[in-house]
This record gives structure tokens, sequence and C-alpha cells, in this order.
């Protein structure tokens, strides 16, 4: 064979890949392929308002921008529960006294109406004999003199109006529409009162998405702030670290908690406003909006110091936020660190966990959640003109002192028990009727717990050994 037939070399038409593996020692940087300004921010940072090309293209109105996009999801997730809401704050925050705790003129208006209600069953004749008897008898007897009816004096108020004794505004309190139903039976009352009607149910659904919507911005950032402020914490802790994951996971849960505790102070103005917007009547003259509830608060209840530092806001705020967070970030460290279940290993036996501790923690912040919600109904001012506080509910006229105080009075003085025609005292149930006022929303609590459970049980069902798992709602 001649050298001309000898095959050409290839060599010349190898090109070296783009990236290749490059160890360096840690003091030297690795060669960027871009520009200093693409670089990628800290992963512990909130990346909200730094989206990407593929993160713009699957927003539902990429024309609008990611913050309104976020803004619009929150408000659609938030008008979903917001009946549900709704309903459990009514719920929580209604005075049911016993009847010994009932004012006087409250008892005879409830006698004459039970005198009333039963009074054609009390008054009926067996047979058409007592009937006749009864006519006959009654037409025999002299008339009777007309006497002038009495006259009743009424107290005024300081306007000079009389009071007025059946509000129309207030939630319809037939046992036929539903009282003692939990959260169900107060929508059905909200929603069979001519007054408020089905949008009575969503009411300051722009203000709770504004405060779910801030809250889920602040967290992260607080977060990052306080990872910051402290020196010396283990590299690699943020916000897409599972606590499970660490070795000492003390120093980040504090961190955490303490993100979600700073943020939800911050917003507590909100949750005032928000509680009060949803007793407040509909149709009404005094009905007000948020901007005028947050303008009485500042000028007639202590201004913006009393709105974060009364002690009947601050201890609430502070119990409420700090259990809260707790107990939600602690349940998973608990099932895996003190239990040793895995929940790679055993996802039902972890569910099934999960589900009793988080119905346990309800038994901790029903109650704390119920207080706050009363408390933050309190006019912590002078009222003048003897003005007063309209509600769809019945309130308790006299403030409570404190968080402790609160707690007793709603367990010796409320009882959920229906009204007879005939109660004593022993009717109206013991000790354990009292403290179930507690806890008041369980069930709706508990069912969403138990929701949560089983939407997690059919896609751990649906996505088999892919390795899927479930999030929660």
């Amino acid at each position: 064979m001649t050298s001309s037939a000898r095959p050409q070399s290839v060599r010349g038409l190898y090109t070296p890949p783009a990236e290749e593996w490059v160890f360096l020692p840690p003091s030297v940087s690795p060669p960027s392929t871009s520009s200093p300004s693409a670089s990628a921010a800290p992963t512990h940072l909130p990346s909200s308002f730094n989206p990407n090309v593929e993160d713009e293209e699957n927003l539902a109105l990429p024309m609008m921008g990611r913050p309104f996009n976020l803004f619009l999801s929150e408000y659609l997730t938030t008008a979903m529960g917001m009946p549900f809401e709704v309903g459990k704050t009514l719920l929580q925050v209604e005075y049911r006294p016993r009847r010994k705790f009932v004012k006087e003129d409250e008892l005879d208006i409830q006698s004459i109406e039970e005198k009333e209600r039963f009074e054609l069953q009390d008054d009926q004749i067996s047979n058409p004999e007592e009937a006749d008897m009864y006519f006959s008898d009654r037409l025999a007897q002299p008339a009777a003199p007309l006497l002038p009816p009495p006259e009743l004096i009424a107290e005024t108020d300081a306007s000079g109006y009389l009071p007025d004794l059946h509000p129309s505004y207030l939630l319809n309190d037939d046992p036929e529409v539903s009282r003692g139903n939990g959260v169900w039976g107060m929508i059905r009352r909200i929603r069979y009162t001519p007054s408020e009607g089905l949008p009575g149910l969503w009411k300051s659904q722009i203000l709770s998405t504004i405060h779910s919507f801030l809250s889920n911005l602040l967290q992260p950032t607080i977060h990052s702030c306080l990872l910051i402020l402290i020196p010396n914490l283990e590299p690699g802790i943020g916000l897409d670290i599972s606590l499970s994951a660490l070795p000492n996971p003390g120093i980040p849960l504090t961190l955490q908690v303490s993100s979600h505790l700073i943020s939800h102070l911050i917003l507590s103005p909100l949750e005032i406003i928000k509680t009060r917007l949803i007793i407040s009547p509909s149709n009404h003259s005094s009905n007000l909006n948020s901007i005028s509830i947050f303008k009485q608060l500042i000028e007639k209840e202590g201004g913006f110091f009393n709105l974060y530092f009364h002690s009947n806001l601050l201890i609430p705020s502070i119990l409420e936020h700090t259990l809260r967070p707790l107990l939600t970030l602690s349940i998973p460290l608990l099932i895996e660190r003190q239990f040793n279940i895995s929940p790679d290993i055993s996802p039902i036996t972890y569910s099934l966990m999960d589900l009793s501790l988080g119905l346990s923690s309800l038994l901790i912040l029903l109650p704390i959640e119920t207080v706050r919600k009363r408390l933050q109904l309190q006019n912590r001012g002078i009222l003048t003109n003897g003005e007063k506080q309209k509600s769809i509910v019945k309130l308790r006229e006299k403030n409570y002192i404190g968080v402790v105080e609160a707690i007793w009075r709603i367990v010796n003085e409320e009882t959920g028990i229906r009204r007879k025609r005939k109660m004593t005292e022993r009717d109206e149930g013991g000790w354990f009727s009292g403290v179930r006022q507690l806890y008041r929303g369980f069930g709706m609590a508990a069912t969403a717990h138990v929701t949560v459970f089983g939407l997690g049980l059919v896609s751990q069902v649906l996505s088999g050994n892919d390795g899927g798992g479930w999030k929660e709602i």
C-alpha cells in the first residue's frame, strides 16, 4: 500500500467539551462562565422578586409581573377558606352565658318568647266536649271592665333614644336554623340572616389576603436577617434545609420561631382590624370599614403604643405566635428523633403520628386563640355619648382583665347547652360544659387535619415507588 492510501488523522477535528471538572483549593475561586452581574444570590435569601425566565412563563398572568400573581394566588386561596374563618371567629367570640349570668331584662324577653312559643301546646283542648264547656263558661262570665294599660317608663341612653331590645342586625338564634353545630351552624346562621346573607361569609377578604401576602414576604426576610446578625452558625443553615436533617436543630428552630413571632407582631394590627370587621354588621348605619376601624384604634384607644404594647394585645399575641410555629416545627423532630419513625421507611405510621400530634396541639392553641380574639374586641379607650360597639353576635359587656381571667370567666360563665323551657343549673352542664367553650371550632380544625392526612395517603398510593410524597395544604 502507498502512503496516499492511509486514512487521514482525526486529531485536528477534536473539540474539547464546554465544561470540564475543575478541582481547585478552597482559597482559589473557580472560574466563572458568566458575567459578574449574573451571579446567583445566596440560597437562604428570599427570591420572590428575582424570577427566572421559566418561572415567568408559568405565571397565570405573565404580563402583570410576579408580585401581582403571588397576590392573586393568595387571594384565591384565602377566598376558599374565608367562610370557615368567619364562622370560626364568630363562634369563638359569641357570649353564651348561663342563666344566672343573664341580665334581668334579657330573662324577661326570653320568658315572654318561650311563653308564646309553648302557649298553643299548653292550651290545647283534648276533646270537643271540653271545648264546648270552655266556650260556654267564657260566654256566661260578665264582661271585664276595660282598664288602661300601665305606663311603661323606659330608660333612654345618653342621646335620648330608647334602647334597641331586638337589634335587627343580630344573627338568627333559632335552634331550627342551627345554633349548636359548630362552625357549620354559624355559617348557616349567617346565611339565613337577612342583613348578612352570603356576602357576610367573605368579610375582610382583602384584608386577610394582604396579611397573608405580607407575612409570607416578611418571615423569610426576617429569618435571613437573623442568620446574618448571629455569628458562628453552622454553614448551610437556611430555609431550604429541613430541621430534621441537621445534627443540632436547636438554634435553627429558635431562629425560625423568632422570625414567625417578629413578623406576626409587626402585622398584629391587621389581625385586630380583621376580627372587628368580621363582627361588625353589614347593613347598619354604624358599619365601619377597615380604614375607619384603624382610625378609631389610633384616636380613641391609645394610639400606636397601645395598638402594639397593651398587655391584652401583646401577651396573647406572643403566646399564640410562639406556640403555633414551635409546635408545628417540632412535630417532625419529635417523630424522627424521639420515636425513631422515618417518613421514607414507614410513611403511613409517620402520617398517623403527625395527625395525632397535630390534633393534640389544638388542645393548647385553641383556648389561646379564643381568648386573643375576645381581647381584640375590647375597647381600651373612653366611650363617649353612650356609644357601644355593634356586633352581629352577643359579646360580654364587661371587659376581661387578662388571659388567665378570661379563661376563668369563660369556663365558669358560659355553656353550650341549648335552651329549654325550664332549665336548672344542672341542666346547663357542669365544669366540663364550660371547658368545651374554650374549644369552639375544634371540629373544623380536626376535619382539616384529617383531610390533609387522607390526601397524603392518596398521594402516597398514586406516587407508588417513584419517590413521590405529599405536601400539606
